[in-house]
């Protein structure tokens, strides 16, 4: 019972401080925001002024920013087993530039779309086993006041389990989505190889799993307003990513950075049986 309330209390102690952050705004930068009282938090408006080249930077970025990071090892979570987390996702790009400013709207001219180096987006996951070596995942959130959230999947197969020296090597496929504005959509697709390796640090209920991997990825926009007239892109990308995950009892504790033209730290909290 005393694990258990632990655990209860580490996630709520997380889920605090997800809250606190997730899309932080404010800060004081020398660029006029484009203002829509319409909505009381950032949103996707496109503004005439946006250009082609600034459209391809978006797609560039946002298709990091949105990436589905699970932030899991590459050990197959076994049949009938499941995990519900708490994620953030910080990534560190440019905000005054036209990429962001001329595709956003605000609700007054001091609400940034992010405050300090990165920008926070936190979701919901879910994770389960469905054979020894298929573990299939979900992710959603909703920005509350604006017009955007974004959902996604993924599939991860385990290619190698050596279960007497810890350690295993997968490949898994994801598609993210934004959904609710108008003016564009972006979906971003990926494919990660990861190898992890698993060392006890206390009996058998606390666990370290170091894990590193490499990602490809296909970021696709398309423009859905009379404000402007542009080109769909399509850029592919690579990234790094190194981390960890601690597993004390039922909890699951996770941090990650990804390695890229904007990169990326994420952490994770949850429960999983």
């Amino acid at each position: 019972m005393r694990g258990n309330r632990i655990t209860i209390e580490i996630i709520l102690a997380v889920f605090v401080l997800v809250h606190s952050t997730a899309f932080a705004h404010g800060g004081s930068k020398d660029v006029k925001l484009h203002i829509n009282p319409q909505w009381t938090e950032c949103s996707f408006q496109l503004d005439p002024a946006l250009t082609q080249d600034a459209w391809h930077q978006f797609t560039k970025e946002a298709g990091m920013v949105t990436y589905f990071r699970p932030l899991t090892d590459a050990q197959p979570m076994g049949m009938g087993n499941y995990e519900f987390s708490i994620l953030q996702w910080n990534t560190a790009f440019d905000d005054t530039k036209a990429a962001w400013n001329d595709t956003f709207v605000h609700p007054d001219t001091t609400h940034w779309l992010k405050e300090g180096a990165r920008l926070g987006i936190p979701g919901f996951t879910f994770r389960t086993g469905v054979t020894d070596n298929i573990d299939i995942g979900a992710y959603w959130i909703k920005n509350p006041g604006a017009n955007y959230g974004i959902w996604g999947g993924q599939v991860q197969y385990n290619l190698i389990n050596e279960i007497e020296d810890h350690w295993a090597a997968s490949v898994r496929t994801s598609v993210i989505s934004l959904y609710g504005p108008d003016d564009l959509d972006l979906t971003v697709y990926g494919i990660d190889l990861l190898a992890s390796k698993e060392y006890a640090v206390y009996s058998d209920w606390i666990f370290v799993s170091p894990y590193t991997g490499v990602s490809t990825y296909l970021a696709s926009s398309h423009e859905t307003t009379a404000a402007v007239i542009l080109e769909d892109e399509r850029i592919v990308g690579v990234q790094g990513m190194v981390g960890t995950i601690l597993q004390i009892s039922y909890a699951r504790l996770a941090f990650e950075y990804s390695v890229a033209t904007v990169s990326t730290l994420s952490f994770k909290v949850g429960i999983g049986f």
